[in-house]
């Protein structure tokens, strides 16, 4: 009986793991609009003299909402393919750049936001590192972040690195450090694969043979 809980175990928490991400991002993306849509499906009952159930309300509500949200970034997207569109969000841009407390939150998010999403040279994190945290001979898993800010370099003469690292297993959250460069290791890893490593608390190596569920017990 202890294998075949321990087999059911291991095949019900990724799923369930997975579900629960995907309903948190489903109701983090979709709360900002459902009352909106709710308000055209109450409305609608009214006008057609039916109630549906309060977590079915809820539920189609989100479901609109996510539609709407992806046709509206969708539409976004085509527009600002377009010249005219884009010089208008440039100049968009610049005005709210130059209303104080505004400017701040718009362009810290603005160079987040296109530093994680570019396919180029400036994505977010460049490759995996490690370094000595919080001491040696202790090191912890990295990634190397952006340049080194030129107000801090000019006032400290050791060559620094900028590293952002995540905490485990929760990977959207961590720590910014600036480490001398002579301290900071580069290895041969992907960043996805260091963060599975880093996800998993260090259960899931990269580039080792994988294990399957009947070879556990």
């Amino acid at each position: 009986m202890k294998k075949y809980f321990l087999t059911g175990l291991v095949i019900l928490l990724p799923v369930a793991l997975t579900i629960m991400i995907i309903l948190f991002l489903f109701d983090l993306f979709t709360d900002p609009f459902v009352h909106l849509v709710s308000g055209f499906l109450t409305a609608f009952e009214i006008s057609y003299d039916f109630t549906l159930p309060h977590g079915l309300a809820l539920f189609i509500s989100r479901i609109f909402a996510l539609m709407i949200l992806c046709i509206f970034i969708t539409f976004l997207g085509a527009l600002a393919r377009w010249f005219l569109t884009k010089k208008l969000l440039e100049i968009g841009s610049k005005i709210i750049s130059r209303i104080p407390v505004i400017k701040t939150i718009y362009t810290v998010s603005k160079d987040i936001f296109v530093a994680l999403f570019s396919q180029n040279e400036k994505k977010a994190f460049k490759y995996p590192v490690f370094f000595p945290f919080p001491r040696r001979p202790s090191f912890s898993l990295g990634f190397k972040a952006g340049d080194i800010a030129p107000e801090i370099a000019s006032k400290i003469k050791t060559p620094l690195v900028a590293i952002f690292m995540p905490t485990a297993p929760h990977p959207i959250s961590g720590l910014l450090f600036l480490c001398p460069e002579e301290d900071v290791y580069k290895f041969d890893m992907s960043n996805e694969e260091a963060v599975k490593f880093l996800v998993s608390c260090g259960m899931v190596i990269p580039n080792a043979q994988k294990v399957e569920i009947d070879e556990l017990f």
